[in-house]
């Protein structure tokens, strides 16, 4: 009971300092389980959670001989991060995709944690005091298992634990503990889980006031991003050569939750998000990849598309982005970050990813032409010689464990809802089924999007509301495309005004069974982006690539279809764009979910290109940065097919492409 008179002290001590005051979000997110995917969504689901996500328990030492469950492993570089890490997304993934086994294997888990939390509260390997960090992903994983139970004695349990564990944190930083270097880079991830937490209780609860006063410490004691680092002359604005704990990665992506997350308590939510899209913007402006991410090859790394980004930052910075969007202080502000997040989940994310999800490369490279082992002349400067191989742990496991969260995050973000306005916003547009108990409504959205036009929403509903639809940006940017938008609405075309990036659809009727209310039809065409670093060819969201009829070697077999991989080219990668593209029909394979949906060989979508051959020269194993001249090289012009970026493992998405100077290309 130590631990309960410790808090009792705190609450006392804490009682004049911090009212019991969160800003409540403007979108409210659904409990989770409520969103669930279909269609494709559903089929990579249920791959993954078939893949490295069931049976990293059954082989991979980080996580079947943890050192949270009294084991071995899991302590590389003294930290304590796979576990964590891995539950975090294990557990929104068992609940959406419905896997029994993994929810089993997750809750043994969190049984054995449970069972060893110390009488203090502290959670997980006590090896150094001042590891917060590694303590932190675990939190999000208990919050989200916590928010997916009904009401009753587990989900009562779970509070009582997270209760307990903020007891400890507050009693070491009354001792005079620092936050360590992870940890204060990353202190905002624990902040909003104490939010999380925070919001359950009642009000006047003297608990939540300290919960309140905990997080403002833990704000205190930070590093803060914004006044140190994104808005400050400090920041990098060119790959980096001499790293710190601020130019990595990671932290970056992490780091862009920082203003949002704060600002929820603050209450200064203008404010708040103009921190969190200011992060983005710096990253994007001076590191940004054609896939949507930011190269981070362990370090910030500029934008030639040659440098590599690292899965984690991927995965955090999704995270970060719908966050910063359900916290955005109106509509015009929070379509940015939803339409920066959908390029990273429609690119970025299955780049980062074999399509039978049971490999990744450390490092993704918008531009490669190859992905092989023991590459000693590498173009990255931060990462080993392993890094852009695809396997089981190339480089650093972090990725191994960290990857899973990313598809789950983004399903269970699929919708949010307003009670007050009875409103339901449809912020990203993936196949899924959503019960939104507020409002007594239940939406289909039926679609093959990204791989395919028209998206259907099948609504099933109590009361009248209203439907906030976010449309891509190409479906407002693009002349072409916005013209051939059409709505209807119960059958009858409506009128398609857009403002601040939504439209919006008076749902009137009632309905006791499930019907096609709504129903969007669109082109898809494929759309060329010219830039300093290369020219990009888009069709939707999707980045294309070339295909380079790649080829892999088997190089090491780990434990069931676990195996580290070489992957070589077949066909030359030395092309370019010519001045005016030209582009065959946008081909859309029979959509009958195939067993792999991002297959280069069976892949929903192709296009075909003229393309140019040219001498582009290589640099360290790479392409060079796509250069501003080139010398037309011998091979006539030919067609090549495109594929989208995700069903590719190497690629080359930024071509140098021809002026309207006579010989000078770009």
């Amino acid at each position: 009971m130590s631990w309960l008179l410790t808090l009792l002290g705190f609450m006392v001590a804490a009682s004049a300092t911090a009212p019991h005051s969160l800003v409540q979000e403007r979108w409210q997110r659904l409990p989770l389980g409520a969103i669930r995917p279909k269609g494709w969504l559903l089929t990579q689901m249920t791959l993954q959670s078939k893949a490295l996500t069931s049976h990293l328990p059954l082989f991979w030492p980080n996580i079947a001989n943890t050192s949270w469950l009294g084991g071995f492993a899991d302590v590389d570089g003294g930290i304590h991060e796979n576990t964590p890490y891995w539950l975090n997304g294990a557990v929104p993934l068992a609940v959406q995709v419905e896997d029994e086994e993994l929810m089993k294997t997750v809750e043994q888990y969190f049984e054995g944690i449970f069972t060893r939390q110390g009488s203090d509260g502290w959670l997980g390997p006590d090896t150094d005091r001042s590891d917060f960090w590694s303590r932190i992903p675990f939190m999000l994983a208990l919050a989200q298992y916590h928010e997916s139970l009904p009401e009753g004695h587990q989900r009562s349990r779970c509070a009582s634990v997270a209760h307990r564990f903020f007891t400890a944190v507050g009693q070491r930083l009354e001792e005079g503990v620092q936050l360590g270097s992870w940890s204060s880079m990353r202190a905002h991830d624990l902040i909003w889980s104490i939010h999380y937490f925070a919001a359950l209780l009642p009000a006047n609860s003297s608990f939540a006031h300290w919960l309140l006063d905990l997080a403002k410490r833990l704000h205190e004691a930070a590093f803060q991003w914004n006044e140190q680092w994104f808005n400050s002359s400090a920041f990098a604005t060119a790959p980096v050569i001499l790293d710190s704990l601020k130019t990595h990665g990671v932290n970056n992506a992490q780091a862009v939750k920082h203003g949002v997350v704060w600002a929820r308590q603050s209450g200064e939510v203008q404010q708040g998000f103009a921190e969190s899209w200011l992060a983005w913007s710096q990253l994007q402006r001076f590191h940004g990849q054609p896939h949507g991410a930011f190269s981070a090859d362990e370090h910030l790394a500029g934008t030639n598309p040659s440098r590599g980004t690292e899965l984690c930052a991927v995965v955090e910075a999704m995270w970060s982005l719908l966050l910063t969007a359900q916290l955005a202080p109106n509509d015009r502000s929070a379509v940015k970050p939803l339409d920066a997040l959908e390029v990273l989940a429609y690119n970025a994310l299955p780049g980062s990813l074999s399509e039978d999800l049971w490999s990744h490369p450390y490092l993704q490279l918008a531009n490669s032409y190859q992905a092989l082992s023991h590459e000693v002349d590498h173009v990255w400067t931060h990462d080993g010689p392993d890094s852009a191989m695809y396997g089981l742990a190339p480089n650093y496991p972090c990725c191994t464990s960290n990857f899973h969260q990313g598809y789950p995050k983004f399903a269970a973000n699929l919708f949010f809802e307003s009670p007050e306005t009875k409103e339901i916003i449809s912020a990203l547009w993936a196949p899924s089924l959503a019960r939104f108990s507020h409002l007594g409504a239940q939406i289909e959205l039926k679609t093959d999007y990204p791989f395919n036009a028209g998206v259907e929403y099948w609504i099933q509903n109590e009361e009248p509301f209203q439907l906030t639809i976010r449309l891509p940006p190409f479906l407002r940017d693009d002349p072409s495309a916005a013209a051939s938008l059409r709505v209807t609405l119960e059958g009858r075309t409506v009128n398609r005004t857009v403002v601040d990036g939504f439209l919006r659809v008076q749902v009137t009727s009632k309905a006791e069974r499930p019907r096609l209310a709504v129903r969007l039809d669109f082109a898809l065409e494929p759309r060329v982006s010219r830039s300093s670093e290369g020219s990009t060819v888009h069709v939707g969201p999707l980045l294309m690539a070339l295909d380079l009829a790649e080829e892999r070697k088997e190089v090491r077999r780990h434990a069931f279809e676990a195996a580290d991989w070489d992957t070589f080219t077949r066909k030359s990668w030395q092309v370019a764009l010519p001045e005016t593209p030209r582009f065959g029909d946008v081909r859309h394979r029979s959509f009958d979910l195939p067993p792999l949906p991002h297959d280069a060989a069976r892949c929903p979508l192709a296009l075909e290109a003229e393309l140019v051959g040219v001498r582009w020269p290589a640099e360290h194993q790479a392409p060079a940065a796509p250069p501003e001249a080139l010398v037309p090289g011998q091979a006539a012009r030919s067609n090549r097919t495109l594929l989208p970026y995700a069903c590719t493992a190497i690629r080359i998405s930024a071509f140098p492409q021809q002026s309207t100077e006579s010989s000078r290309w770009i």
